[in-house]
């Protein structure tokens, strides 16, 4: 059986073909990203793929999701690979979907009333689930749901500080996102430190190239994290500005800003994007600063200084870390910003050892702490593609 995962990120899209047999470990036959998906970034969209131990790329129109999944599947389908089953990544369920689901007729439309959600994810993986029912027709598909892993957050830390009966007749409440992420890293993370996950406090920070977020995680179960009720609040993102002073949205409003124009705003011309008016990619930024660029010198400074504030707040709320992990393609990939938020938490028992962190890039699992640090400080790859699967096949196992 083959089993198409695919991952739909803000500006990339993330898939994966596995072969899986009774008995045996599943196997990876294709895999790749697409990258720069309908983001403003100077590098040039392409899709990268490993097949059979070999290693390609394409450079192709990615302006949408939509898009993007036509040149995964052509791909796929250039090298005959049969596709018995597909599952997605959706980012937002709401209330109504707290576990894996189908993908049918019946479904759909419950789907489509989680936009409002999610504006700028889960439109496109709707697009992109279009796209593979038109083009694999009769193969099953299933939504796997990152907001899952959040579903049973404390009552305190979920709830808004509104009128109850408000607040229950709009569903207003905090859903935390990266929920696939934070399932991965959280086991992987207690695997490498030799220690239960029942009896581990972590602190991880999934920081991506379009959305990022925090979480508190103790026992393997989320206590906090910093996205709420959409992926919109907590971190500095590419475009996304993260937490907010509401009257500013009134103010908006009161200058002749429509809603929809106010979402375009904080979706997608605010966060590094806005602030530097270079960029949404902070690679980009980090190097423009060290240049001398004095808009992006701000950027990076109030994007890292908004991850100092939600690490210093985890670790209070925890009463302590056994570790920080740092995930997702910023946090495997910058040791500059792992190195700027640690830098003078010597008091808090957090001691970065800087030859050990700029050594953890490409994608290495490594841990980067000084020998004397109190907490374990991890560089983490991400697998959600994996825990998708596993959804997946538990799915149809039932």
């Amino acid at each position: 059986m083959n089993v198409l995962i695919i991952n739909c990120g803000s500006s990339s899209q993330a898939f994966r073909v596995y072969h899986t047999a009774p008995d045996q470990q599943p196997t990876v036959l294709i895999s790749g990203k697409a990258r720069n998906v309908a983001t403003m970034t100077r590098e040039t969209p392409y899709v990268r793929w490993t097949w059979s131990g070999q290693t390609e790329s394409r450079e192709c129109d990615l302006s949408t999701h939509a898009h993007a999944a036509e040149a995964i599947l052509a791909v796929i389908q250039d090298r005959s690979v049969g596709l018995d089953a597909v599952g997605h990544r959706f980012v937002h369920g709401g209330s109504e979907f707290t576990r894996t689901t189908v993908i049918d007729e019946t479904v759909l439309p419950g789907l489509r009333r989680t936009i409002p959600l999610a504006p700028i994810h889960n439109p496109n993986t709707l697009s992109v689930i279009d796209v593979c029912r038109q083009r694999l027709p009769g193969v099953p598909q299933y939504a796997v749901f990152d907001t899952a892993f959040h579903a049973d957050l404390p009552e305190a830390a979920r709830t808004y500080a509104l009128p109850t009966a408000l607040a229950e007749e709009l569903g207003l409440r905090k859903f935390g996102f990266h929920g696939l992420s934070y399932q991965y890293v959280s086991r992987r993370a207690v695997e490498l430190l030799a220690k239960p996950l029942a009896d581990s406090s972590l602190i991880i920070c999934h920081l991506g190239t379009g959305g990022s977020s925090v979480a508190a995680v103790r026992g393997g179960r989320s206590i906090d994290t910093s996205m709420g009720y959409s992926p919109l609040s907590g971190l500095v993102m590419s475009t996304r500005c993260g937490d907010l002073d509401a009257e500013i949205v009134l103010q908006l409003l009161r200058s002749g800003y429509g809603a929809d124009e106010i979402e375009d705003v904080l979706n997608n011309q605010s966060g590094l994007l806005g602030l530097s008016g270079f960029s949404s990619n902070l690679a980009e930024i980090i190097a423009e600063a060290d240049a001398g660029n004095r808009a992006c010198r701000l950027a990076y400074g109030v994007y890292a200084g908004r991850l100092s504030h939600y690490l210093g707040a985890y670790t209070w709320l925890l009463k302590g870390a056994d570790a920080i992990v740092f995930t997702d393609d910023i946090g495997v990939n910058a040791w500059q910003l792992r190195e700027r938020v640690c830098d003078g938490a010597e008091a808090l028992g957090v001691i970065l050892d800087p030859v050990a962190n700029r050594k953890a890039v490409e994608g290495r699992t490594a841990f980067v702490q000084a020998p004397e640090s109190r907490t374990a400080i991890l560089v983490v790859p991400s697998d959600e593609e994996r825990v998708i699967l596993d959804e997946v096949m538990a799915h149809l196992g039932s």
